[in-house]
């Protein structure tokens, strides 16, 4: 009897091990986990994968994956933070497909917060981003070495903003879904200025345009040129009231000189008529 008795406390000794390996290592319909179990919950370190190719490595919290953890997903692409509930939330870093990265914070799965996107081109952004999508305040890096400083929406350049040019050039003012449109000004690295208005990136509507060598127009641009009823001074005092095309005088106008002679004067295409 004793025997026997010794024999079936064995026997059950070794298959509660048995299950208790078994918990640590189970197979499900869609995958298979190995990891740390409480009360029959995931829970502790483990890792996930999953019949589709997805996988999930690090922190379980009541069945779900709750702390810090790497997840990569059926479609390649891959995420290392923290997690709650199963949803990408607090701080991480996310790789997509397309080579393109993001570092920064996360809500309910979404990138929201502040954070740095880095874009497959070698462009970067720094900044707010908006359940997903890169909107708010930030800088933009470009892989040429210019860079912007203002508002993004949908990840393009949009209202006031900062727009330094590699070359030293400096454009402060509005912008359109990346476009110059508005007023704006425009420092160029030669010393010229330009401020006033601008549509589709180009100088459009009522602005003055001033040469580093102190020559100025006031007028009217159309497509970055001089076009319409304008006023140019000279550095040395004379000016220039009448109308351009294309940046040449073009029409009647008047020569007034520094002393206060007025000349009346009649151009064609940029030449003056007899």
């Amino acid at each position: 009897m004793k025997k026997y008795l010794f024999f079936a406390i064995l026997f059950m000794t070794f298959t509660i091990k048995m299950v208790a390996q078994d918990e640590n290592d189970i197979i499900y319909t869609n995958g298979k986990y190995e990891g740390s179990y409480k009360e029959g919950k995931k829970d502790g370190q483990g890792r996930a994968t999953y019949n589709d190719g997805s996988s999930y490595s690090g922190d379980w919290k009541n069945d779900k994956r709750n702390g810090v953890g790497r997840a990569v997903f059926k479609d390649g692409s891959s995420y290392y933070g923290d997690w709650k509930d199963d949803r990408r939330t607090g701080k991480g870093s996310y790789e997509f497909k397309n080579g393109d990265k993001y570092v920064g914070q996360f809500d309910n799965n979404q990138m929201h917060g502040w954070g740095n996107y880095t874009y497959r081109n070698g462009n970067k952004y720094v900044g707010e981003i908006n359940h997903g999508v890169v909107t708010g305040k930030g800088t933009i890096f470009y892989a040429n070495g210019d860079h912007y400083e203002g508002t993004v929406v949908n990840g393009l350049k949009t209202g006031k903003g900062k727009y330094a040019y590699a070359n030293g050039n400096i454009y402060e003012g509005n912008f359109e879904a990346d476009r110059k449109e508005g007023f704006g000004k425009m420092i160029f690295g030669n010393g010229d200025i330009y401020a006033g208005q601008f549509s589709d990136n180009h100088r459009t509507g009522k602005g003055e345009f001033t040469w580093g060598n102190g020559d100025k127009y006031a007028g009217q641009f159309m497509n970055g040129l001089m076009n319409g009823p304008g006023e140019f001074t000279w550095a040395n005092g004379d000016k220039f009231i009448g109308t351009w095309s294309n940046n040449v005088r073009d029409g009647k106008g008047k020569l007034i000189a520094k002393d206060g002679q007025e000349t009346a004067l009649v151009f064609a295409n940029g030449v003056k008529s007899n």
